[in-house]
């Protein structure tokens, strides 16, 4: 009798520590917003940098928006912000301020700064998780100088940056990777400057590239047209990004999607055109900037595997 009640007491008490073992697995693997919590960057500013990562919502209130016209022109367009169209059919455009001030406009463009923001999104492929920190500054004013020339510079509205982290399928970081000009540079995490689990990310002055190391870094010129780049050779001044250790700053993380909020959406460029300046000379350099979910990294995350080492 004793045998017969032991032997179903022991194969429920097998199935229970069994479905306990499972739950408790489950349990122990963390949520998206976790992984998106414990591997966000640290954003490390030169000492001279005077714009963090900033929320949209202030930027979208003090922009016109400005619609594309058949000849090619841009006229007002009344609200709302639109969320579909062709791309690069509309822009934003900051009221009373203007990137061909380059210097002068930065007084202008840092009313429009707010408490430092990481927009973040998780992306799964191959087996694999992407962590995306998306960032905003209200204003980008390159220069191979410092501090900042009044006479060597490119500047534009709206600049979007990222930096990304790649999990294997058991949820390690491999792979860290941050945007720069024309594309980025990654690193083995394990050779990634962090703070506990989080990495160090250095931003560099004015334009906003990221990198893993203080120091300078040359400009890659593919991002420039040709003339931009012969005057830099003619006056013999070296196109570089300039980083340093000055503010950390933790962002506050922000979930996004590509379809949420309604401004990921929006199929026209953050700013009006770029604007390069040489001595006694400013010249337009092409649209400003398209949102997050329109960029090449957004639509193919492991692009970034591409990306040279640095």
């Amino acid at each position: 009798m004793r045998v017969g009640v032991r032997a179903p007491l022991a194969a429920a008490l097998a199935a229970g520590l069994t479905i306990a073992a499972g739950v408790a697995h489950a349990a122990a693997r963390p949520s998206e917003a976790a992984l998106l919590a414990r591997y966000a960057p640290l954003l490390l500013l030169h000492p001279q940098e005077r714009f963090a990562p900033a929320p949209v919502a202030p930027f979208l209130a003090g922009s016109d928006l400005l619609a594309r016209a058949p000849d090619g022109t841009w006229a007002p367009q009344p609200g709302p912000l639109p969320t579909s169209g062709a791309l690069g059919s509309f822009r934003l455009d900051v009221r009373g301020c203007s990137p061909a001030a380059a210097l002068d406009a930065v007084d202008c463009y840092s009313a429009l700064a707010g408490r430092p923001t990481a927009y973040a999104a998780v992306h799964r492929r191959s087996g694999r998780i992407v962590l995306q920190y998306w960032f905003f500054y209200p204003y980008n004013l390159w220069s191979p100088i410092v501090p900042p020339s009044g006479q060597f510079w490119q500047s534009h509205e709206g600049d979007w940056e990222e930096v990304s982290v790649l999990l294997d399928a058991r949820l390690r970081p491999v792979v860290i990777a941050g945007s720069r000009h024309c594309a980025g540079v990654r690193r083995d995490w394990s050779q990634a400057p962090r703070r506990g689990t989080r990495p160090l990310v250095y931003v560099s002055l004015g334009s906003h590239a990221n990198g893993f190391r203080p120091g300078t870094a040359t400009v890659d010129p593919k991002c420039w047209p040709k003339e931009g780049v012969a005057v830099y050779r003619a006056y013999n001044v070296a196109m570089l990004d300039h980083a340093g250790a000055g503010r950390t700053i933790d962002p506050k993380l922000v979930r996004v999607t590509s379809v949420a909020p309604s401004w990921m959406r929006f199929p026209g460029t953050w700013g009006e055109d770029q604007y390069i300046g040489f001595p006694d000379v400013v010249l337009r350099f092409g649209a400003g900037p398209i949102g997050p979910a329109f960029q090449d990294d957004w639509r193919d995350p492991l692009e970034m595997l591409t990306w040279p080492r640095g």
